[in-house]
């Protein structure tokens, strides 16, 4: 890409943030990138209208009016997606529409990527917070014909009461059932063990071998291998803080917890002996702060120190 269409597109992305800029950039009126450009800013102006809609259909049939040349505007969006992409997370969030009838099959994916917490509202009303290193998925027909969501990593559900069409949220080989509540399931895929946590309402949690009914205040603990449920009384402020940039950790092994630490800084660890991994940590850990003011306090609690190597940190006894 050249240095002049580069700081066109950066241009159009600053518009789409809704930024004022004293670029000297000029459009001519027929350029066709400016055209389609304008049509993806009044397309994001129709999406903030979306969350009052009740149905996929609904939405679709009051954008769709509005979204001529979909298909040449949608490649030529993909062709520089990066800038736009940018521009519009920051702004709260992507979203592809698309028409329920043509693909009812397909499924949309949100993510939160390593080093980032999302937070999006469904179709429905439903609210979501998604952990780092997280993805959830749902079909396109969402809202309309189902609520079933499939979540890989770690998410905070606010969910929207309808009783015609229970909320599910699939995560491994388990599944939460609600109807409207607030609840954390942590679900990562190297993790071998599936938490949820209830902080207002009811949820069922459902397995091949189980079905357990929570109440507000529980910690359910799901093991992926054996099947086993184990239930306790826990704090949820202590499982819901992520969502504010604070994790708290309680006689918590060294190896769990540096796995939160990759997930918020985008690094990994490696430990210099398999005892150092069940070393124990109690605490909190602040995402404002940075990772080597973090690694600055576990030093201080358990007895070992930290070689960095760029984004690789190995972990040695003193």
């Amino acid at each position: 890409m050249t240095e002049q269409a580069k700081n066109k597109w950066e241009e159009l992305a600053a518009k789409l943030h809704g930024e004022e800029t004293d670029s000297s950039v000029q459009f001519e009126a027929g350029d066709e990138d400016l055209k389609i450009s304008q049509q993806i800013l009044d397309a994001r102006d129709k999406v903030a209208k979306l969350r009052n809609l009740k149905s996929t259909d609904k939405a679709w049939r009051e954008v769709k009016g509005n979204m001529k040349n979909s298909r040449k505007l949608w490649l030529s969006f993909a062709k520089y997606a990066a800038v736009f992409v940018v521009a519009v997370l920051l702004t709260g969030g992507l979203f592809l529409i698309q028409s329920p009838s043509e693909m009812p099959n397909t499924f949309a994916c949100i993510s939160a990527p390593n080093g980032q917490i999302s937070n999006v509202t469904l179709f429905d009303g439903t609210n979501v917070w998604l952990n780092a290193g997280s993805n959830l998925k749902y079909k396109q027909s969402f809202g309309s014909e189902n609520r079933e969501v499939y979540l890989e990593g770690e998410a905070f559900f606010s969910v929207t009461k309808n009783k015609k069409i229970p909320f599910i949220v699939h995560a491994g080989n388990s599944a939460v059932k609600v109807h409207g509540t607030q609840f954390n399931v942590k679900a990562y895929q190297s993790e071998p063990v599936i938490e949820t946590v209830l902080v207002e309402g009811q949820v069922e949690f459902m397995s091949d071998n189980n079905d357990v009914m929570m109440k507000p205040g529980q910690q359910l603990l799901f093991s992926r291998e054996s099947g086993n449920v184990e239930t306790k009384q826990v704090n949820t402020d202590e499982f819901t803080s992520w969502k504010g940039g604070k994790i708290y950790f309680d006689d918590e092994t060294l190896q769990n917890l540096t796995k939160q630490l990759e997930r918020w800084y985008e690094v990994s660890f490696t430990f210099e002996n398999e005892k150092i991994r069940n070393y124990r940590f109690s605490g909190v850990i602040n995402k404002d702060r940075s990772l080597e003011y973090t690694l600055r306090i576990i030093q201080q609690i358990n007895k070992v120190k930290f070689e960095t190597n760029k984004e690789q940190i190995e972990i040695m006894d003193k």
